[in-house]
């Protein structure tokens, strides 16, 4: 019953959330229509006039609104949602259905969009034997809500990876994997050369 509650409780408030920015998307833009076309009328677009107008929108929204608007105009790249979908459906993973959402963490947070479907066949077959609710990646200890929270949390967390200069996976593996870290890195490279062909 608490699940359910809480489980209710997120949804509502992702749904106010969405609600909030796409007032505030409606109310701003006639203001923002406006500075921008002054702005272009001149000959010196001056980063003042558009920092000044980043700053009044964004001072109004939290993380997950801003996280909404800039998905509105991002259109993920389909031959990269198509190489990891055809490779997942061909090992039978339930993952192959979530190729979009793949690509949109990886892009969101500036990784390799093979990444971490890749880390999922090597730690769980792509999802089909995970030890934990939806963690095909051997991720902590715990399990995930659904698929998709389970992506972006997985891509969230390989992105501090990144931040530290450690951008493959025979340099995540000493990290991700110890006990194994060769072997692993080596086979996770694999796959993700295997999706780019």
């Amino acid at each position: 019953m608490k699940f359910l509650l809480l489980k209710s409780k997120r949804l509502l408030a992702i749904a106010s959330g969405i609600i909030f920015a796409g007032l505030l998307v409606v109310t701003f833009s006639e203001k923002m229509t406006m500075e921008l076309a002054e702005a272009h009328q001149t000959e010196n677009i001056t980063d003042s006039v558009l920092s000044v107008t980043e700053v009044n929108i964004h001072e109004n929204m939290n993380v997950a609104e801003v996280e909404v608007e800039e998905d509105l105009g991002y259109i993920p790249d389909a031959d990269q949602v198509e190489r990891i979908r055809v490779y997942l459906a061909n090992r039978k993973s339930p993952l192959a259905d979530y190729a979009l959402e793949f690509v949109k963490a990886a892009d969101h947070y500036g990784i390799d969009y093979r990444l971490v479907a890749s880390i999922s066949v090597i730690e769980s077959g792509g999802g089909k034997h995970c030890f934990k609710p939806y963690n095909a990646w051997g991720w902590g200890k715990k399990g995930f809500d659904n698929w998709t929270d389970g992506i972006w949390t997985v891509s969230k967390g390989l992105a501090k990876y990144y931040q530290n200069g450690l951008t493959t996976p025979k340099l995540i593996s000493t990290y991700y994997c110890p006990s194994n870290a060769t072997n692993w890195g080596n086979k996770v490279q694999f796959v993700m050369n295997e999706i780019a062909k």
